[in-house]
């Protein structure tokens, strides 16, 4: 090819990037939109899916079914359950496909034990590329977020007895759970207050970890993914600290 049509790959990347970071400003620009789960009791999910309690509880144990545990209470979001309730209806406690094999489900949380990989030298092209394309949009989006305070960010606060209405429960269990086992929460004056998206990230957490430390290995492999997940973002959020260091000094 001539030079005059020759692409290089660093030049698609740099446009690919390009395209990408525009989207993400535009996506910023808009108003933050938070949609909240609407969670059924155990009974309302029996009654809405012909499925009994019973077994919808065997459902949260041998196929790790999506739910959040306040205390003795479980709640479920409806779209969050739909395939397994499809699933069960369908094959009943048969697994054509061995997603719930033991041996398999080992293997997967023994894989996220191991070392990262050196890091490829695509890495080193894209973060070349990239680096000039964030530092022109650093200033528009430190504006944006900026403006974004005064809604915590885009998260939803709640009283007490609005986070009791949203999990279904009680006031007093959700104090509970704030005051005597550490639920994400804020501290204005002597009132307590429920950040949304931390208090469901918390409780998904704590009812795989329930699972999990009573060998439950299906529930292992979805807290050894958390686990992970939030190691990669720990090491990502360090080097970027790192890099970020090196180009001010």
């Amino acid at each position: 090819m001539d030079g005059e049509h020759c692409i290089t790959f660093e030049h698609l990347l740099g446009k690919l990037l390009q395209s990408e970071l525009s989207q993400l400003i535009n996506k910023l620009r808009q108003p933050a939109l938070t949609t909240r789960k609407k969670y059924l009791t155990i009974s309302e999910v029996s009654e809405l899916t012909g499925v009994g309690t019973y077994t919808l509880r065997q459902l949260t144990f041998a196929r790790a079914m999506p739910h959040r545990k306040l205390k003795a209470r479980i709640i479920f979001d409806q779209t969050e359950i739909t395939e397994t309730i499809e699933k069960y209806k369908k094959l009943g406690w048969n697994d054509p496909e061995n997603e719930w094999d033991v041996p398999k489900i080992q293997l997967q949380i023994a894989s996220l034990h191991k070392k990262k990989e050196e890091t490829p030298l695509i890495e080193d092209i894209i973060r070349k590329l990239i680096k000039e394309e964030l530092e022109s949009f650093s200033k528009e989006i430190a504006s944006l977020t900026k403006k974004d305070k005064e809604r915590y960010y885009g998260r939803t606060v709640l009283t007490i007895k609005e986070a009791a209405e949203h999990f279904r429960t009680s006031p007093s269990t959700i104090y509970s759970l704030v005051k005597d086992e550490g639920m994400p929460h804020l501290k204005i004056q002597s009132r307590f207050y429920v950040v949304l998206e931390e208090a469901e990230a918390y409780l998904w957490r704590e009812t795989a970890k329930s699972y999990a430390t009573t060998g439950n290995v299906y529930w292992q492999r979805i807290l050894q993914r958390l686990d992970w997940e939030e190691t990669e973002r720990n090491e990502a959020y360090g080097r970027a600290l790192k890099r970020l260091e090196e180009r001010t000094y």
